[in-house]
């Protein structure tokens, strides 16, 4: 049966420790687990071995997870960054990412949802809601899939209205239109919905 070798160990933190094979494979452990068993580069690592530094890496990423997400709902996407800058092995972070899901403890759909709410809550234009968050890692179907069910594409152009109520509200009367749909544009509004906010907003004032 081939059996691994250790060749270099990588120091993380104080207490982490990354152990790389000659197989690219790489575990991490505790610096007072590998004083115990003595490991050097060209150690030959064995089944029972092996285990231990795969348990331990699981067990690792897993308490970084919690940690990660105790205070603030993450994506899948974040999540597996996360570990990756730790850095813990591709196959373990799915597994830590698999484990969460089993346990409801980490949902895109339900990330997505709350997420696209917030962004209409603060009039963000219909682009600008799906890059976001696509940008999170969400899949853009389930995007599309939650945006859909909201109406975010039907009301923009309330949406628009909003700020412009906002932006022209204490002006006196004086507006630069041409600011205004720049404005507009740069926040990502369609054409059309700028057209019928600025059409509802000054008809709204001229009545």
């Amino acid at each position: 049966m081939l059996t691994m070798k250790l060749m270099r160990v990588e120091k993380i933190n104080k207490r982490l420790r990354r152990l790389v094979t000659d197989c690219e494979d790489f575990y991490l452990c505790d610096s007072k687990w590998l004083e115990t068993n003595r490991l050097e580069n060209d150690f030959e690592i064995d089944d029972v071995i092996e285990e231990e530094l795969k348990e331990f890496t699981e067990a690792y990423s897993l308490e970084r997870t919690l940690k990660y997400i105790e205070f603030k709902r993450r994506t899948e996407k974040e999540v597996s960054d996360h570990l990756k800058k730790i850095p813990v092995p591709e196959d373990i972070i799915i597994t830590s990412i698999f484990k969460m899901v089993e346990y409801g403890m980490l949902d895109d759909e339900l990330y997505a949802r709350d997420y696209i709410e917030e962004l209409i809550e603060k009039n963000q234009s219909t682009y600008v809601i799906k890059m976001k968050s696509i940008n999170k890692g969400i899949k853009e179907s389930l995007v599309e899939s939650i945006m859909a069910e909201l109406n975010v594409v039907e009301n923009e152009g309330f949406r628009a209205l909003r700020l412009i109520e906002k932006r022209c509200g204490n002006r006196d009367g004086k507006h630069d239109f041409n600011k205004l749909r720049q404005y507009l544009y740069g926040k990502g509004f369609s054409t059309d919905s700028i057209r019928k906010s600025m059409e509802n907003y000054f008809k709204g004032i001229a009545q």
